[in-house]
């Protein structure tokens, strides 16, 4: 009898330690802490961008989950060896494990299968549940294979399980990763910015906590006003900037149909909507920049966003005839300039006026714009920086041209040539008007016609060349020196030189 009291009480003992782990379930955070963690996105470094999604997710870490971290690359370069478990799984200390994550310092290579083995074996996997998140931005740079290291351990543990983020990878890496997680029955999450890390986090976050008891009776959800809530910056952790973001339905990261909605996000105030439950792709629109975040929408839950969208600057431009003159109003067409060749395609026209500058915000970067007034063109390189103003004063040299006629009032009908030969500007005026034309620096042929013949000339526009032209039309048939020389007009001067001697 004593013998079978023994018996029930190891049962109800190992029944009790079941339960108490099921309640106290653990997880191991693997932190990818390699030197390409300083590579950057839109204009962050990525170890930034991995910390401050740690430390958001640890301030609502349910104090119920025990919590371990353990960090590779983070000590010395080349070593495949520098594998630390910095915190051991135990009571979150979210004040200790954020401070950790701070000083990270990436350095070294990145050892996927040593960091997987020396995890498992100190969360004793063979024993006990054992979950693992592992957050890596590159493949596998000391031993072969992490993916049939994870079928090992997987297949040697009790209930052994790895989910793991891609962050910012290629497609051949996200395959070497998506197989540890596949292996083990986790999940792979691909990562391309900061709301995805956030997103992707959040969602094995709620997979290692345990689920609330079912009701008997169907749950209560609150119906929701609206379920997403989308904000935008120029860059992570920046002020807010207003942006378009349009909304499909998504499968697998893709949109499957025609645009479902659309929100407004502003300085002040996030984009709201009300959505089904189920797959969602977001584009987000800003300037000349577009970003797609694939997000979902769960029952009775708010999904929020915030989108970085890519740093900007802005552009004034003014015009006029001459230094220091009045503005005119004229057009400028703006294009990128990539390692030294222009974009074909133009990123922004405006306009500039009389009593006002032509202004854009634009990214940051290298352009030309080519301005346009009247028939005459003239281009400007300048250069964008984050934040900041660019002004540009484009200067179109005015310069006179006119004629000098027999007959103030006869037409003259002017044809003005650049030195390609094009034809930039052609008008008919009286003699008596001076033609005030806007040219550019460089070397030109006017030709001036009247009644009596043609006239032509070249000129140059220029510092140090003259800026007005007098064209004399008074003698261009000749007549005067044709009559010098007609024989009429020689008798009839004999006759007039004998008649002064006889007298």
């Amino acid at each position: 009898m004593k013998s079978l009291w023994l018996k029930i009480a190891l049962v109800w003992m190992v029944a009790f330690s079941a339960v108490s782990a099921s309640e106290n379930p653990k997880a191991v955070i693997i932190f990818d802490a390699s030197g390409s963690m300083w590579g950057q996105i839109n204009g962050v470094t990525k170890i930034e961008i991995a910390r401050d999604t740690l430390k958001n997710v640890l301030k609502e870490w349910n104090p119920n989950v025990e919590l371990g971290l353990t960090l590779y690359g983070h000590r010395s370069k080349g070593d495949c060896n520098d594998i630390e478990t910095v915190i051991p799984v135990g009571r979150v200390d979210k004040e200790s494990i954020i401070a950790t994550v701070m000083r990270i310092k990436p350095k070294g290579k990145t050892p996927l299968s040593r960091s997987l083995k020396k995890v498992a074996k100190e969360i004793k996997y063979t024993q006990e549940k054992a979950t693992i998140i592992l957050i890596s931005d590159g493949k596998e740079t000391c031993d072969p294979n992490p993916c049939r290291v994870a079928k090992e351990l997987e297949k040697n543990g009790i209930d052994f399980v790895v989910h793991v983020i891609g962050f910012d990878v290629d497609k051949k890496t996200a395959q070497e990763l998506g197989c540890i997680a596949k292996a083990t029955g986790g999940e792979y999450f691909p990562a391309k910015n900061a709301t995805a890390l956030n997103n992707a986090m959040k969602s094995i976050v709620k997979k290692v906590e345990i689920a609330e008891p079912k009701p008997i009776s169907k749950p209560i959800i609150k119906k929701l006003k609206n379920n997403i809530e989308v904000s935008a910056s120029e860059k992570v952790g920046g002020k807010w900037v207003k942006a378009y973001h349009r909304i499909y339905r998504a499968q697998n990261g893709k949109k499957v149909d025609r645009q479902l909605t659309s929100v407004n996000s502003t300085k002040k105030y996030a984009g709201e909507t009300l959505l089904d439950e189920g797959s969602y792709l977001l584009q987000s629109e800003y300037n000349e920049f577009k970003v797609q975040t694939p997000f979902e929408i769960q029952a009775g839950e708010v999904t929020k966003l915030h989108i970085a969208m890519g740093q900007t600057g802005t552009i004034e431009i003014s015009a006029s005839e001459e230094k220091g003159g009045k503005w005119v109003k004229a057009y400028h067409r703006i294009y990128k300039v990539i390692d030294g060749v222009q974009d074909e395609r133009q990123t922004k026209g405006i306009s500039s006026y009389k009593d006002k500058v032509g202004d854009a915000q634009i990214a940051i970067g290298k352009y030309i714009v080519k301005s346009e007034y009247n028939k005459f063109k003239k281009e400007t390189p300048f250069e964008i920086k984050a934040g900041e103003t660019t002004k540009i004063k484009v200067i179109f040299t005015q310069f006179s041209l006119g004629a000098n006629c027999s007959n103030p009032q006869e037409k003259v009908e002017y044809e003005l040539y650049a030195s390609s030969g094009q034809l930039i500007y052609e008008k008919s005026s009286e003699c008596s008007n001076l033609l005030k034309v806007t040219l550019d620096s460089g070397n030109y042929t006017v030709e001036a016609k009247i009644s009596t013949g043609v006239k032509e000339a070249k000129f140059e526009v220029g510092a140090g060349h003259p800026t007005k032209l007098l064209l004399d039309l008074t003698n261009l048939n000749h007549q005067e020196e044709i009559e010098a020389d007609s024989p009429a007009i020689q008798i009839q001067q004999e006759l007039n030189s004998s008649s002064t001697i006889g007298e």
